[in-house]
């Protein structure tokens, strides 16, 4: 049985096949702009609410089961992220993680390249991310 609010992933957990590796049975249940928020990467990703009028992130929404959030408790970390409840646009709410352990950067490029994989997978435009790994310092 599904979790009757979807999982907002950000980062990593865009890519199809990872997802699929970490939470089998999970699906899609489609993408969107969170508006007033942005992308950030340190050693990896973290969304940060932003004042900009022009700030959002594309997200994408996992329907996904109970069993699903537990393993991403535990592979999110659960002294590292924390499972929260977002308002999305249009109404409704999602499962998202925020970072709550800092962790500096850059990410790896190994990190860099599933988050291109995740961004195409969903068939987002790059601008965010482009931003987000040039502010982060990677050299890629």
């Amino acid at each position: 049985m599904f979790d009757p609010l979807p999982y907002a992933a950000y980062g990593s957990n865009l890519w199809h096949a990872q997802m699929r590796a970490r939470c089998p049975g999970a699906e899609v249940a489609g993408a969107l702009t969170l508006p007033g928020w942005r992308l950030v990467l340190r050693k990896f990703a973290l969304v940060e609410a932003e004042a900009e009028a022009d700030a959002a992130v594309p997200i994408g929404l996992w329907r996904v089961t109970p069993a699903h959030l537990d393993t991403l408790d535990d592979i999110e970390g659960r002294h590292t992220y924390a499972r929260r409840r977002i308002a999305l646009p249009g109404g409704g709410e999602a499962w998202i993680y925020h970072e709550i352990r800092h962790r500096p950067g850059p990410p790896s490029a190994e990190y860099v390249d599933r988050l291109r994989h995740g961004y195409r997978d969903f068939g987002f435009g790059t601008s965010p991310l482009d931003a987000a790994i040039a502010a982060s310092g990677f050299t890629g």
